[in-house]
């Protein structure tokens, strides 16, 4: 049975052994690791950032932290790790009182712990940290699956003070380039990375103009990484969202199933975001029943259908042409009043999903997916054991429309304007898929996600 944390102590011997002994309490433990330093291996920058680079490669499951207190008090139980023990440390006066930092911190790896290292071994009283959010994390790589700033701030601030000898970590949401860097008077140090030079000398431009102290810069290097498909060389949270995808993020409802019953998942997705193309690889390449529900709603527009009825006795008789409705003049109402379409919506929905379920009913498939655009508009994810989103970025969408359905820009975005955001279906999901790169790509993630899928039920 795997210990929940553990105790590594590094020393100038043991300290060559460090991949041995990371490998180690990958094997050991389940949850996380405390790294201390005895007295005579000293801290360097060049050792902090490969104690992390070494953790992120050889025990990447677990949350490794290493200290500049003592051993938390909290952690009564804990193996450990290697044979060196703690030895006792002399309390050394910090450089700072004050230090402040800034980032995005989703999901905070081993690259931002470099940094908020840096800041606990420099500050004695406040570590103040500007995180990211609104305008601030649009241009962000996968910006629609960042956690919430809330989540954020509270891992920051739970990690800074569990790694640090006192000083208080006073962290809050930020949504221009300075927050409190230029409103705190007393701040004596900023910590960045070589790529945010140009941000900290920004900031002391503006202390200056204000009156203020000018800081401190302390320049971390960040430890290297590769993404090659988002072209990153570093450790960084764009790539840990990218491996997020096809992984389920949220856990699943419990639906109950009879047995033999088909396992039912929903598929969500805005214009051209490739989720038919995901739709049809799940059937061909994977054997699962989908119901393309924008197919189906067609089907409901059948001469003298009940829809039909409906639709003529909510828009007005003049709508329907010997019982079909006049597609052209019904686009005309609902497409100009973003009101007109939810009355039309709530009037189809439940329509499809009855149709829908009268095709569930009949499946023998191990797994049906509910395919639909205004899925989680609908409301359905709410009833569904699990919601797929598959999104690309607005930008990406709105070229592709352009391009497959010829029409302007303007177009392209108007149409879009009469659905959610890709932010507000992937709040609503279970697993998220991304069309953005290669097929290839998209269907790893896929094979991932089915994978997974497989496993649970």
């Amino acid at each position: 049975m795997h210990s929940k944390y553990g105790l590594l102590v590094l020393n100038s011997k043991n300290v060559q052994k460090l991949k041995q002994l990371l490998t180690s309490a990958a094997t050991s433990l389940s949850s996380r690791l405390y790294i201390r330093l005895n007295p005579d291996q000293p801290r360097t920058d060049e050792l902090v950032s490969k104690i992390y680079l070494n953790s992120a490669n050889s025990c990447p499951k677990l949350d490794v932290r290493l200290l500049v207190s003592d051993i938390p008090g909290k952690i009564e139980n804990y193996t450990a790790i290697g044979e060196e023990k703690p030895e006792k440390i002399e309390k050394i006066e910090k450089k700072y009182k004050k230090v402040v930092l800034g980032g995005t911190f989703d999901r905070l790896h081993n690259g931002h712990k470099v940094l908020l290292n840096k800041a606990a071994e420099l500050a004695s009283d406040d570590i103040v940290i500007g995180v990211t959010d609104k305008e601030m994390i649009l241009k962000k790589s996968l910006f629609e699956m960042i956690e919430p700033v809330e989540f954020r701030i509270k891992k920051v601030v739970e990690f800074v003070e569990d790694i640090s000898d006192g000083a208080k970590c006073l962290a809050e949401p930020i949504t221009d380039p300075f927050g409190p860097s230029t409103r705190i008077k007393d701040l004596e140090a900023i910590v960045v990375s070589r790529e945010t030079i140009k941000g900290a000398d920004a900031v002391n431009k503006k202390r200056n103009e204000q009156g203020m102290t000018q800081l401190d810069i302390i320049i971390v290097k960040l430890i290297e990484g590769s993404d090659e498909i988002l072209n990153e060389t570093k450790i960084s949270s764009s790539s840990k969202r990218r491996e997020d995808l096809g992984v389920l993020l949220r856990p699943v409802r419990k639906v109950p199933r009879e047995t033999d019953r088909p396992y039912i998942i929903g598929l969500a997705g805005g214009i051209a975001s490739g989720k038919s193309h995901i739709g049809k690889y799940l059937k061909e390449k994977h054997g699962f029943d989908v119901i393309d529900c924008d197919k189906l709603a067609h089907t409901c527009y059948e001469k003298g259908s009940s829809l039909n009825r409906k639709i003529g006795e909510h828009f007005g008789s003049d709508i329907l042409i010997d019982g079909i409705v006049d597609r052209k003049k019904l686009g005309s109402i609902v497409f100009s009043d973003k009101s007109k379409l939810r009355e039309l919506s709530e009037l189809v929905w439940p329509e499809v999903k009855s149709k829908a379920a009268e095709i569930v009913e009949k499946s023998t498939a191990k797994v049906v997916v509910i395919e639909a655009a205004a899925l989680i508009e609908a409301g359905w994810h709410k009833s569904l054991a699990e919601t797929w989103t598959v999104f690309v970025p607005a930008e990406e969408a709105v070229r592709r429309v352009v391009e497959r359905d010829n029409l302007t820009k303007e177009q392209a975005i108007d149409r879009m304007s009469s659905q959610i955001t890709n932010k507000e279906r992937i709040d609503s999901s279970n697993l998220v898929l991304c069309s953005l790169w290669k097929y290839e790509e998209t269907r790893a993630q896929v094979d991932r996600a089915v994978n997974d899928l497989m496993k649970r039920i």
